[in-house]
């Protein structure tokens, strides 16, 4: 399977916002109208829009355990939901833009990956260095001392011989 990486435009980006501001603004203009009537509708879409703004496309993650219902039953509050998603503590919502690409492009951005380090040659002389076996009645110290002064001195018998 090909993955595709398509890069998200800063205009995508901006559009994603300008939606999560509009979403913000509408719910806190109905909030604040319930609340504080026609003011409190204008300063709950000015605070909507304005958190839409800032947590519009940031990673959120949960600092307590959560529970998550559907946004169209929000009204079932008092009464049961049709499924509850149990969110534990440390869980990441990732905002997407309701892509494929863009969930991998989230996923691929937020997981860190580990390059492993070129080992130099002195490393990979030690790894293919052959010793003996340790003996059953030898300390594990008395043995890699050694075994590190044999590779020492095969090391310096290596770099004379010019072999690389």
């Amino acid at each position: 399977m090909r993955r595709l990486s398509v890069a998200r435009t800063t205009k995508e980006a901006f559009l994603s916002k300008a939606e999560t501001a509009l979403i913000g603004a509408g719910a806190g203009s109905s909030i604040g109208s319930i609340v504080g009537g026609p003011i409190g509708g204008t300063v709950g879409a000015i605070v909507g829009g304005a958190g839409g703004i800032i947590f519009g496309d940031a990673p959120i993650i949960f600092n307590e355990p959560m529970i998550c219902i559907p946004a169209r039953e929000q009204y079932k509050l008092s009464s049961d939901p049709s499924y509850i998603v149990y969110a534990h503590a440390g869980e990441t919502i990732m905002p997407t833009g309701g892509n494929v690409q863009d969930v991998q492009e989230v996923v691929e951005s937020v997981t860190p990956t580990k390059t492993r380090k070129k080992l130099n040659a002195y490393q990979r002389f030690s790894k293919k260095f052959q010793f003996r076996a340790k003996r059953k009645n030898e300390n594990q110290r008395v043995y890699f001392s050694l075994r590190s002064k044999a590779l020492s001195k095969a090391w310096d018998k290596h770099k004379k011989g010019g072999k690389k």
